[in-house]
């Protein structure tokens, strides 16, 4: 099974829901993908990961109705609320590992969302870098205008500075594409863990 096949086989099993809900499922999957793959794995080896897409769609359906009948939904119509069973109680095991998912994802925060942003206040440095580097002759045709002395090693060093620019704008454009990719794989992540959850109200 490749990834066009895992994701048309999950999207089958999620099109029950409403369309908005199944999309943002299938969204979340795709850029799963998409970072996983931009960081050296395989199709097989995700697919491994997440496990069958019957499994990964029966849990997101939680306990949800599921219709026997084939659902159909039509553009401008209002979807039809979902009949939920009724519940008598809620399992303790239920509250107790909703409390659990909390408690990971605020150990897992005060880790990750701090590293997330030293690395985006890290990568401010790149255009920085860039941008002085590139109008570093115009700085110095600015200090050549103000003392009316040129040397030669400013010269030599503005060209220095020119070619750092150029490379540290082609290195702030990759690394603000690995970055916001990491940034919204772990949002998704973290939105995937926290419905989980709640599904389990």
């Amino acid at each position: 099974m490749n990834k066009s096949q895992f994701l048309g086989l999950l999207h089958s099993h999620l099109s029950v829901l409403p369309p908005e809900e199944c999309n943002e499922l299938m969204e979340d999957y795709e850029a799963h993908f998409a970072f996983a793959l931009q960081n050296g794995r395989t199709e097989e080896e995700v697919i491994l990961e997440l496990g069958h897409p019957e499994e990964l769609a029966r849990e997101a359906l939680g306990n949800r109705f599921i219709p026997k009948e084939p659902v159909y939904w039509f553009g401008g119509q209002e979807a039809p609320t979902p009949v939920r069973p009724q519940v008598p109680e809620v399992s303790l095991r239920n509250g107790f590992m909703k409390s659990m998912v909390y408690t990971g994802l605020f150990f897992v925060d005060i880790i990750v969302v701090p590293s997330l942003l030293a690395l985006w206040s890290f990568w401010i440095c790149f255009p920085i870098v860039a941008f002085v580097g590139i109008i570093s002759p115009v700085l110095l045709g600015l200090d050549y205008l103000t003392d009316g002395v040129f040397y030669p090693a400013k010269g030599y060093a503005v060209i220095a500075l020119v070619g750092i620019g150029i490379l540290f704008t082609i290195a702030s454009k990759s690394t603000f594409k690995v970055f916001k990719d990491m940034s919204l794989a772990f949002k998704a992540w973290h939105t995937r863990t926290v419905k989980g959850a709640l599904r389990h109200e």
